[in-house]
This record gives structure tokens, sequence and C-alpha cells, in this order.
């Protein structure tokens, strides 16, 4: 697959223009060194490192600010750093630098961890660095086109610029470039178990007082691709730990951006549901299901993973989403909140919608008042049922 251009590097831009540290984060692979490589390298004209090679790494670990200053040629040079949580000690160097002589835009960082205490980083950034999240690939970046984000402005003006095929491509690939790079099946199963045990059985241990066990990491993940809804106690129980430690993988793999997190709209002491970041990895865990299941949950990842990209890439505040299951038996596929609106989303597999079958949006917008019901369905036209909006699955990015 040849190279695409990223609409992350409009946002980075501009937080590059304000802060001092520019933070990039992102899944393992997501496309992290190739964009700061190919695109930001070349628009700041900055000094690209890897902290992936270990003699770059003693040398970080060695005199930390001294090793910027050098790398950096005493700070008359921008400086990328790669996979920075490696040497979290260069975090607290990078403060004193920019204290000291605090110019914009001076040092970027990336990193496959959260920034955060989680990963052994401290926050001693905080306020001096401006942080964008890198999503698997969007429709809009696989399919070369402008950046659109009718999540966040809706429909009114909206042009359609996908076909079906589109979408297709992603549910069957996902948007990690490795992986929409290869054809044949037996490499991608191949490719995305090496991606996961690469995660599990070392990027696991790396975190700050991570005692992870790789193969009961696999396990968890495969329970959450089979049943998004997790009991905590049923899977302590059979995988023979306890619930406190079932809780510290998932956080584990919140850090790595690996799942995301659905809190029950409803009740937020509930159970909540957990969505993978790219369906390539889901799609590993369901042996390549082709089942209303399966098609539902890739369809949520797609929608999930255009959701949150369209708001980093546009600019604004990630919008809060949640999983909504009502006391009496009213579902929808998730709920978005932003601090201007509240959507019901449900997801259709099939193009022939019942009123029955909108049973659960019906219920949930009659308790909001305020909220829009919106269904993606495989239609080709938008239209309404009543009062409902019904857009095609083309409209999602």
């Amino acid at each position: 697959m040849h190279f695409r251009k990223r609409h992350i590097l409009g946002i980075l831009s501009k937080r590059a223009k304000i802060f001092p540290v520019i933070g990039i984060v992102g899944p393992r692979q997501v496309g992290k060194t190739t964009f700061l490589m190919q695109e930001w390298k070349s628009k700041t004209n900055a000094q690209y490192i890897t902290l992936d090679k270990s003699e770059t790494i003693k040398r970080a670990k060695r005199e930390p600010e001294n090793f910027l200053l050098s790398e950096s040629e005493d700070l008359k040079r921008k400086l990328i750093i790669d996979e920075a949580q490696k040497v979290p000690l260069i975090f607290d160097s990078i403060k004193s630098i920019i204290d000291e002589r605090r110019r914009i835009g001076l040092f970027t960082l990336s990193g496959s961890v959260e920034f955060s205490d989680k990963s052994g980083v401290r926050e001693s950034l905080a306020g001096r660095m401006g942080v964008c999240h890198l999503y698997p690939m969007t429709l809009s970046e696989l399919t070369q086109k402008s950046l659109h984000i009718p999540w966040v402005k809706g429909w009114g003006e909206y042009t359609p610029h996908l076909i079906a095929r589109d979408i297709d491509n992603w549910l069957n690939r996902g948007g990690i470039p490795i992986f929409c790079s290869l054809h044949d099946e037996t490499e991608v199963q191949l490719a995305v178990q090496s991606w996961l045990e690469a995660l599990c059985y070392r990027d696991l241990q790396q975190l700050k007082g991570a005692q992870l066990n790789g193969d009961v990491a696999m396990s968890i993940l495969s329970t959450i691709a089979h049943n998004p809804t997790l009991n905590l106690s049923r899977i302590a129980d059979d995988l023979g730990v306890n619930r406190n430690m079932v809780s510290k993988y998932l956080a584990a793999f919140e850090a790595l951006f690996l799942l995301y997190k659905l809190p029950s709209f409803q009740n937020r002491r509930a159970a909540p549901d957990y969505v993978f970041f790219d369906c390539a990895i889901l799609s590993h865990f369901l042996g390549n299901r082709k089942d209303g299941f399966a098609r539902t949950q890739t369809l949520k990842t797609l929608l999930i993973n255009e959701i949150l990209a369209q708001y980093e890439y546009g600019g604004e505040s990630r919008p809060s989403l949640f999983s909504y299951y009502s006391r009496g038996g009213a579902e929808i596929d998730l709920v978005l909140q932003d601090k201007k609106k509240m959507l019901g989303i449900q997801l259709s597999i099939t193009s022939d919608i019942s009123p029955y079958a909108l049973r659960g949006l019906k219920s949930f917008l009659n308790a909001q008042k305020s909220a829009r019901g919106i269904v993606l369905a495989p239609v080709t036209q938008k239209t309404k049922i009543d009062g409902i909006d019904i857009l095609p699955w083309t409209h999602i990015g």
C-alpha cells in the first residue's frame, strides 16, 4: 500500500504554534513513525531520533539533558523523539529545558502508550504539551479524500464522497497500515498474531508496576471479542484471578489504546462495554466470522474510529461515548454526547428497517427529549422513519 497523507497534520500544526512540546500518541504500528518521517519532519525541519534502538536508549538514560542538547545541536534544531515513553527521565529534562529557554514547537514526542503515570511517564509536562491522538486510518484517509467531519458538524451540508466498497474494505482490513497493505488472508492473520504477541508479551510488561501475564491477556481479549459487555466476576473465576487483577488488565489495554471503554449511559455502576480500536484485531479473535454479530461489531469499531478521529482532527474536544441498556430491555449501539448535542445511534446490517427494530432507539429518545436518533444502514439515500434519520453507511465518514 502506497503512502497516505494523514489528517492529523492540520491540528498538530496548530498545536505546534501554541505549545513548546507536541505529543502524538496512538496504538503501535498505527502510522506514527511514518507520519513523523514522511510529513512532520519535512514540515518542521526537525531532527528525528527514535528510542527503539538500545544504544540510543542508553545514551538518553545516562545523561538525558545532554542527550537532548546534543541531538538538537544545542536547540538550534527542533527535535522529534519517537517512542519517547521508553526513557521516562527524558520528560523531566525536557521540562527543565523549556522552562529555561521557552520556545514554541521545540520538541515533538511520540508514544504507543498514554503519557501518564500508568506508563511511568511523569506528568511533568502538564500545561506545556499539546497531545494529539493518531487513530487507524479513516475512510477519508484510505481513499485520500479531504477531511470530512459530519459527526461534528452534522449532515446538513454533507456531500457524499464514499462508496459501499470503501466501507467493505475497512471492515475487511481495518485502518492499521501494515494490515491494509496485505492481501493474502493467511498473511494478515500472521501479521495480526505477531502484533498481538508483541503487545501482550512485551508492551504490557513495560507499563509501570505491571506484572501481567501474556496468556491471561490474550484470554481476556478473546472473551471481550465474543462478549463486549464483560462480566468481571465470571472472567476472573474462569482464569483463576481476582476481579481487581482483571481490572488492571483492562486499564492496561486502555493505556495501550487497544480498547475503548463505553460506560453505561443509564447506570454508571453497570458493566461497561469494551470495543476494539481496529476491526483487524477484532476479526482475528472472532475467527473471521461473517455472521450478524461480527458484522455489527466491526461496524461499531468503524463508527467509533470515525467519530473519535473526526473530533480529534477537527480540533474539537473528545465526545463522551456510552453503551445503552434500559431496565426495560431496550438497547442501542451507541450514545454520543458533546457540549452541543446528544445522539442515539443504532446500527443496522439490513436495509429493511421495521418500526419494531427501532423500539430501543425510540425508548431512548422518549427518555432523552433533546436527543436526536440516527440509524446507519446499507441504504442508498437519507430517509426518515417516525422522525428518526436513516443514513447510509457511507455517511459515517
